[in-house]
């Protein structure tokens, strides 16, 4: 399987309202995720119980401090994230493997270097039993939680017709510019089998060999902060040939991606130019700097990128010099 990229970006209020009591936000989930089987056990529609869903949690949430603006900002970036995953998956895939999706989906949302606490990810993990427990297939599930094809924020390509290029269950049908795997410790990489691409990756098509663009990202709602670009934005998982690697990070704020900022017509940035960067990711990198004690010899070295999101299917591409610098809660 294979999940969107770039990720959705989390709302700050949720970082902070994780970080702040896990506990607190683990225990909304699973009242949510009450009120959904309830709904699906009364009349059998996804769409109303992801609403009696909403309706639970809410107000749970405005106690943790979000706003309404916040949740529902979140509630559609989980639904882009999770059910692009989703649409990839295997379509017999069951309440464990739906449960791996939710976790690692939500984990590559948040901010780089951030992890999500224990808790919430064992109500993550356990929203996926919920999900299959109440008689949800998972492709039925992606189907109900993405925006329509062509409309902003669907995850995946369309082609002029506004049909979605990616039929459900075929990652390898996705170009490559617009997917990536699971992170290769997290929790599909545990499961292992057909929640992972195979050893030699999949054999994707580039975008510019299909008659298909990315549909816009969904813009968040006035007045909400999103926490900044999500660890799992890993922009293409083709990579380009030897000797043009460039930065493989998506540039702070974009929420196109480099080599998907060209098909949909913007500028990317050159890979011999490191990607802009804005005045937090400044501040950030300087207080890093300040903070680390100096390496033996007495001068600061680069930082160095753990790169989780590469396909096995770039294997060999040599890897990046000590000169690269790499670039989702906290």
């Amino acid at each position: 399987m294979m999940f969107p990229t770039p990720m959705p970006e989390m709302p700050q209020e949720i970082v902070d309202a994780i970080g702040a009591d896990p506990g607190a936000f683990a225990e909304g989930l699973s009242t949510g995720m009450e009120a959904f089987q309830g709904a699906m056990a009364d009349s059998g529609d996804m769409g109303a119980a992801f609403e009696a869903m909403g309706d639970v949690m809410g107000p749970i949430m405005q106690d943790m401090g979000i706003s309404p603006e916040a949740f529902e900002a979140a509630g559609d970036a989980f639904g882009a994230a999770v059910g692009g995953g989703m649409h990839m998956a295997p379509a017999d895939a069951g309440g464990p493997e739906m449960g791996a999706m939710i976790q690692d989906a939500c984990e590559m949302m948040l901010p780089e270097g951030t992890d999500m606490p224990g808790p919430v990810m064992d109500a993550l993990g356990d929203m996926g039993q919920g999900f299959a427990d109440a008689g949800c297939s998972c492709h039925d599930m992606a189907g109900e939680m993405m925006p329509p094809p062509g409309e902003p924020g669907f995850p995946m390509p369309c082609d002029s017709a506004g049909d979605c290029v990616v039929p459900p269950g075929d990652p390898g049908a996705c170009p490559g510019e617009c997917c990536q795997p699971p992170p290769p410790d997290g929790a599909c990489a545990d499961m292992g089998g057909p929640m992972m691409p195979p050893p030699a990756g999949y054999d994707h098509p580039p975008m510019d060999s299909m008659d298909c663009t990315m549909p816009p990202p969904m813009e968040p709602p006035p007045g909400v902060d999103m926490a900044g670009p999500p660890a799992g934005d890993m922009g293409p998982v083709s990579g380009p040939p030897p000797g043009e690697m460039g930065d493989p990070m998506a540039g702070p704020g974009d929420m196109a991606g480099g080599a998907l900022d060209g098909a949909l017509g913007g500028d990317p940035v050159p890979p011999s130019e490191p990607p802009p960067m804005s005045q937090d990711d400044a501040m950030g990198q300087a207080m890093d700097q300040g903070m680390a004690p100096p390496p033996p010899g007495g001068e600061q070295g680069p930082p160095s990128m753990d790169d989780p999101g590469m396909d096995p299917g770039i294997a060999d591409v040599p890897p990046p010099t000590d000169d690269d610098d790499g670039g989702m809660v906290g």
